[in-house]
């Protein structure tokens, strides 16, 4: 009884290491090196969930790094605009597209390559965060209802550009945040 205890044992631990043997993957040096769309997390937070026509509104956006192991250099000037890093969109109950009344364009110049100041390094589970002050009559969301809004990162800079190591380049895509509801009454 013992016996066939042990030897039921011993063929399990082995079964259990040729499975897991067989399993393993062999990375290679890319996989390791380049930044995948989960690795970036981008979330959008509102000052208030219902606003008056004349209120300000101001929202605050975190890009984070979700991988648990790698680090990732990201653009450091988190700037709204096609040339900045974030785009707000917004949109009514019925999903229209609401228009702006003011364009938002990013005013920094790109950095030079060997410029290593204009970039951070998120350590894992770390974020790097900017505000957006606005009002409600300049986002056009003035008129009494429900809005959602969101952003979405997507770096103006290509990785060719950037002599660091992971980075999260042009290349990369873009990274959509969640939604954010507000209610604007009169």
């Amino acid at each position: 009884m013992k016996l066939s205890l042990f030897l039921g044992l011993v063929f399990g631990c082995v079964f259990s290491f040729a499975s897991q043997a067989a399993g393993t993957k062999k990375f290679s040096e890319n996989d390791a090196v380049k930044p995948k769309a989960t690795d970036l997390e981008v979330s959008l937070v509102a000052n208030k969930r219902t606003y008056k026509p004349k209120d300000r509104i101001k929202l605050e956006v975190r890009l984070t790094n979700n991988n648990a192991v790698k680090d990732v250099f990201v653009y450091g000037t988190l700037e709204f605009g096609y040339r900045g890093s974030f785009m707000l969109y917004r949109r009514d109950a019925k999903g229209k597209e609401v228009p702006t009344r003011m364009i938002d364009e990013a005013l920094e110049m790109r950095p030079k390559p060997d410029d290593i100041a204009a970039f951070v390094k998120l350590l894992p589970f770390h974020f790097l965060g900017t505000s957006y002050r606005s009002s409600i009559y300049l986002l056009h969301l003035e008129k009494p209802g429900r809005y959602y809004m969101w952003v979405e990162y997507h770096c103006p800079i290509p990785n060719a550009d950037v002599a660091l190591s992971p980075f999260w380049g042009s290349e990369n895509g873009v990274v959509k945040s969640n939604v954010v509801s507000i209610e604007v009454r009169p």
